[in-house]
């Protein structure tokens, strides 16, 4: 008996600790976020949203900044900000960008960011390149083009480029090096060329993304900054 009262007492200490890491890791699911997110918009604009973009660790997400699309506001984009699948605050995205009616998505559309991440993964392993964290990005820059996850591997806060994820499949489309500008060498696991990046707008990679401080917080680190905390301060008086 006193056996059994052990045992028993040993699966509910393991029970009860891994618990506690799921809850103090706190990640969500890009679906989850969504559907938290949605509650902050007016039924008309659930459905229509034009940007997501997350952080966090290499194989999970912490912190998701969903932009809807909402002509209401000057930007035409009303950003939520969920954490630990809660709202954590929402604010009008105002970093200088004009969203689009016409570039918005279906949120069924969206796909889980956890194949994405997988496989951003498996790229940097082949290419040794080491991060601790990851940015990760899901817009429409533009009509007919292919619907993609930017994965951002980040190693102590300094850029080590992006590598571009279909998100239909999840397998590498391309690579580009931070701070290489538009036209790059993209790098898949079986072949080099050279094409053309676009990196959209609020997010857009700055020209050493990360090393220069005051021109990445300039415009387009001001819309970075934005997303960040939902203040814009850097650059104003621009």
């Amino acid at each position: 008996m006193n056996s059994y009262r052990r045992l028993r007492s040993g699966f509910v200490a393991l029970a009860l600790l891994a618990l506690t890491l799921a809850v103090g890791r706190a990640e969500s699911s890009v679906n989850q976020a969504f559907q938290v997110a949605r509650s902050a918009v007016s039924p008309g604009l659930q459905d229509r949203v034009v940007s997501i973009y997350g952080t966090g660790a290499p194989d999970s997400i912490t912190k998701w900044y969903i932009i809807f699309y909402d002509p209401s506001i000057p930007s035409h984009g009303r950003a939520v900000l969920v954490a630990n699948n809660q709202i954590v605050k929402t604010y009008a995205a105002n970093g200088g960008v004009v969203y689009r009616a016409d570039l918005t998505f279906d949120p069924a559309r969206m796909t889980p960011e956890g194949p994405a991440l997988e496989a951003a993964q498996h790229y940097a392993a082949q290419h040794q390149i080491a991060y601790d964290g990851v940015r990760a990005l899901l817009k429409q820059n533009a009509l007919n083009r292919p619907f993609r996850w930017r994965i951002e591997l980040m190693n102590s806060n300094q850029s080590r480029g992006f590598v571009y994820i279909n998100a239909l499949d999840s397998t590498v489309a391309s690579y580009s090096p931070s701070g290489a500008g538009d036209e790059t060498t993209t790098t898949t696991s079986t072949t080099t060329s050279t094409t053309t990046v676009h990196h959209g707008n609020v997010e857009s990679d700055a020209n050493d993304f990360g090393t220069d401080v005051k021109r990445t917080f300039l415009g387009i680190g001001g819309d970075l900054q934005e997303f960040f905390t939902g203040e814009r301060t850097v650059d104003k008086d621009q």
